[in-house]
């Protein structure tokens, strides 16, 4: 079984991905979150998905990137954060164990 390894990011990257792209994905995680840990198999997949439906994808670390998740109100990991036009219009996870087969139906409904 293959973990995805997230890519780190400063909180700037992060920044002028959102306000240069119209769709993108964020993947907020922590390297020390057991349910982080769990659905990492199936994030590279998910990320395809996400990917071949227009969204640019992007990592953040909730540690790392705490500004980021506060601006957009987040508090619990992993969470799957839809962003269009610079808004957060939605997410999935809210610091609960995701089941991948969920988050791939709301990303496949986005």
């Amino acid at each position: 079984m293959e973990f995805y390894e997230p890519t780190a990011h400063t909180d700037e990257e992060i920044r002028s991905t959102i306000a240069n792209n119209d769709k993108v994905m964020l993947f907020l995680q922590a390297d020390w979150c057991g349910d982080c840990k769990a659905i990492k198999p199936f994030v590279k997949d998910l990320r395809s998905l996400a990917e071949s439906n227009g969204y640019t994808w992007i990592d953040a670390d909730r540690d790392d990137n705490i500004d980021i998740a506060n601006a957009l109100g987040l508090r619990g990991i992993p969470a799957f954060v839809q962003i269009e036009n610079g808004k957060m219009i939605d997410h999935i996870g809210n610091g609960e164990r995701l089941n991948p087969a969920d988050v791939k139906q709301w990303l496949e409904n986005l």
